[in-house]
């Protein structure tokens, strides 16, 4: 849900905008291009309707607070596409007054709440002051109410950015039929400097640069599921002898199968969905307030809003796992339902086992192990060849290895019943004796519960473990780009994160007399659409020293690429960039700036933590193919041992509350790159976190359950002679060897999943990941799920062996 968010966010808010438009002829950068151009693109033939936008990302502040917003300016044609966001706002008295609407929850935010309050937007290097016309509530624009978005007139939107008569983009409504033709000319009008493209294109853009962050979480989300349908599996397997002994009863009494099919079926329906609404409103619950979506970085970029979009997949996934388990599990003991003869009925005190069996029942045809040993043995193959030859298949990977994991998993509890067979006749107790015999009469019980703990620690480990790799790559990334130094001046506001956010220049040479600055270079730097992706342009001046961020060099001498870089016309080039368009180091291509320009590629790197990707190159290159002087921060150098927090002030005091720059040291930079990272990853180690809790609460609820209703085999075991304190410590044993072997397995599975995981994330997304083998948390929790389940499952086993002897003896 949290997921789904965030791009239905983005989809809602551009189709908010867009209304009936199905093309719009799109500005390369955030200076806009002429607004003359409209009259041109009214005058095409085809054309039904056509209106001009200007937008740009602002940092919103009033008396209670600030947040990024998307400040969008339109004039009275907009309303004509019938975008729902202004489609019942009253755009024309923005004209006079130059006044704004803010979605209501944005309003009280800022604390601009009545008419006439005055927001402040720092946009572009300025400071720019608006009063409130209206706030906008869920009846005029719907689910639009969430976006961070701050609507004006056109004009007012030219003169609080400073860009004059420049419009950002031009959305074209063509009549029908006539869409292929004035697409055609809005080609021929936009020539070498402009795009055009259909007005769901932020939509593709939003998908790939979180395509990352969206698999994964859907991987381990599956794998949660995974372990949700062990959990209520397990829960229905405690019923399976009460229902041996119905389906027996039914067979002596004439019924045939079919009667008995549908009787189980009713009752695992009737179960199920119980189970499902309760499973839903908690699971509503955890969404609303503990997996809220969270943009990331990924607002640096795009303007993602804070709505909650509840698709009906979540729910056709849970409903759907829970139906299946109950059924599944009621039909188990399907061989007695469909069997010539009528199965006898067993007393109570005859069942027993973990998968209620009769005690010294067959663990299971040695064929049909071979058969599960070979398909596990071929699946964990197919998991290594992936690993080693193709990890743009690491999803296929990761479900190679979870069916590797369940196979082999008989085979591993076999092994363990064996040695413990083995070590048992040189100890002087008959717990082991005990322990293998009841664990052999309940095999599938046995299995389910080790599975369930298998899977949760696989689970964990391959997440937590990949996390690490990756922050600690993201951490790296952050210090090289941040390297080159003392001081940044930028912007503010946290939408500029990237430093991204074009300004002109003008306080240069005046910070370049404070005392203790050695010089203040222009860094320049942007977002560029290239394709399906909006790759990060990185400019720093030619006399950085490091140029290129070194860590994230992948291929290419980094002596020779920076001094080509320095020269001019060469760049670094992220790798998945590169060979999604044929390039490698020497190759030539026309970079899709404003101004086009032909350049070679230095170098490939890293995605330097942008998952779309990112370009290197200098900034004199850069302020030509952009075609403007504007820098993006001041990279100010300081005189050695002078402190970086004194200058900031110094810098802070020189330009003054209304220049719309803030100033970081290069060290507080990095930590907030760190920390919105961290932010980005954080819904994966919730998952890990969820998974490793439902684990021990389903095998901990399932050994409980079991030890209690075998209560008349221990009442029949005390009558044997053994005592109280060996069949509590039997069952401390049973338990440690079903959770043990399943996380033991789990751990090790985990490690190929971290090892799989690295490898998608370097080579295929390109993320700078730092590889490492995360025995820690392999360790961590195959410990943790371990020991929790056996201290939980210790009270009811120690109840369960105070059973009187006597209950034996009951029928």
């Amino acid at each position: 849900v949290a997921t789904q968010s965030l791009s239905s966010s983005v989809a809602q808010l551009s189709k908010g905008i867009v209304g009936d438009a199905t093309l719009q002829l799109l500005a390369r950068d955030p200076h806009g291009f002429e607004a003359g151009l409209l009259a041109r693109v009214r005058a095409i033939p085809g054309v039904k309707a056509a209106a001009p936008l200007l937008e740009a990302t602002a940092q919103a502040s009033g008396p209670k607070g600030h947040e990024s917003a998307e400040l969008v300016g339109a004039d009275s044609s907009l309303a004509g596409l019938g975008g729902a966001l202004v489609k019942h706002t009253a755009l024309s008295p923005f004209a006079n007054i130059d006044a704004i609407a803010l979605p209501s929850p944005l309003a009280r935010k800022l604390g601009v709440t009545k008419f006439g309050d005055e927001a402040i937007f720092q946009v572009y290097g300025s400071v720019a002051e608006a009063p409130l016309y209206e706030q906008l509530h869920q009846a005029q624009i719907g689910p639009l109410v969430s976006s961070p978005i701050a609507v004006t007139s056109l004009a007012s939107a030219q003169e609080m950015t400073g860009l004059g008569a420049h419009v950002s983009r031009i959305l074209v409504e063509p009549k029908p039929g006539r869409e292929a033709t004035v697409r055609a000319a809005l080609v021929r009008l936009a020539g070498s400097h402009l795009n055009v493209e259909p007005t769901s294109y932020d939509e593709t853009l939003f998908e790939k640069a979180s395509s990352a962050t969206d698999q994964s979480t859907t991987l381990f989300a599956l794998i949660s599921a995974l372990v949700g349908f062990l959990f209520a599996f397990n829960a229905m397997l405690l019923t399976v002898p009460q229902r041996r002994r119905l389906i027996a009863e039914l067979r002596r009494d004439g019924y045939p199968p079919s009667s008995a099919i549908a009787v189980l079926m009713l009752d695992a329906l009737v179960l199920g969905l119980l189970a499902c609404a309760l499973g839903l409103a908690l699971g509503e619950e955890l969404s609303i307030h503990l997996f809220k979506s969270n943009p990331g970085y990924l607002s640096s970029a795009f303007a993602v809003g804070n709505q909650r979009v509840v698709g009906w997949q979540a729910f056709a996934v849970a409903i759907g796992g829970g139906i299946l388990a109950a059924c599944v599990a009621v039909l188990s003991p399907l061989r007695e339902i469909l069997s010539r003869r009528p199965p006898p009925v067993l007393a109570p005190g005859e069942l027993t086992g973990p998968g209620g069996g009769a005690a010294g029942g067959s663990g299971g045809a040695p064929s049909a192990q071979a058969w599960l040993t070979l398909a596990g043995l071929a699946c964990l193959g197919g998991a290594v060849a992936i690993l080693e030859a193709a990890p743009k298949l690491a999803v296929l990977g990761m479900v190679f290895l979870v069916a590797a994991l369940l196979l082999l998993l008989p085979l591993s509890l076999a092994g363990a019943l064996a040695l413990v067979r083995r070590i048992a006749p040189s100890i002087v107790s008959a717990v082991p004796h005990v322990a293998t015999m009841e664990l052999r009469a309940g095999r599938t019980r046995a299995l389910a519960i080790s599975a369930t703990g298998a899977i949760a620690v696989f689970g964990a480990v391959s997440i937590q473990a990949a996390h690490g790799d990756l922050l600690h790559g993201l951490e790296n990334a952050a210090h090289d780009m941040n390297a080159a130094a003392d001081v940044w001046v930028s912007p503010a506001g946290s939408y500029n994160l990237l430093q991204t956010a074009p300004f002109q220049p003008s306080a240069q040479t005046r910070l370049g007399r404070l005392p203790g600055v050695r010089s203040v270079g222009l860094y320049r730097g942007g977002l560029l659409d290239w394709g399906d992706r909006r790759i990060w342009a990185i400019a720093p001046p030619r006399s950085s020293e490091p140029l290129l961020p070194a860590s994230q060099i992948v291929a290419g001498d980094l002596r020779q690429a920076e001094a080509r870089v320095r020269a001019g016309g060469w760049v670094a080039i992220s790798r998945a960039i590169a060979e999604e368009h044929d390039l490698h180091v020497g190759s030539s291509f026309i970079l899709q700036a404003p101004d086009p320009v032909l350049v070679r590629v230095a170098a490939l790197t890293t995605n330097i933590g942008w998952a779309p990707g990112a370009i290197v190159m200098n900034a004199d290159d850069y302020a030509r193919a952009w075609a403007s002087p504007d820098a993006s921060a001041y990279d100010v150098l300081l005189d050695p041992g002078f402190p970086a927090a004194v200058a900031g002030k110094e810098i802070a005091a020189a330009l003054g509350p209304r220049s719309g720059l803030a100033t970081e040291t290069a060290v507080q930079h990095a930590d907030r790159q760190n920390t919105l990272s961290r932010q980005g990853l954080a819904r994966l180690t919730q998952i890990a976190t969820l998974i490793l809790i439902v684990a021990i609460l389903a095998m901990a609820a399932a050994m409980a359950n079991m030890v209690w209703q075998r209560r008349p085999r221990l009442a029949k075991l005390k009558l044997e002679g053994f005592p109280a304190g060996e069949l509590w410590r039997t069952i401390l044993l049973e338990s440690i060897i079903l959770v043990g072997v399943g996380c033991f397995g789990g751990a090790l599975f985990g490690l190929l999943g971290q090892q799989l995981l690295d490898r998608a994330l370097a080579n295929v997304i390109g993320f700078p990941v730092v590889a490492s083998l995360g025995a820690l948390p392999a360790l961590a929790g195959f410990a943790l799920v371990t020991l929790a389940s056996v201290l939980v499952v210790a009270l009811p086993g120690y109840l369960a062996t105070g059973v009187a002897p006597a209950v034996a003896l009951q029928d």
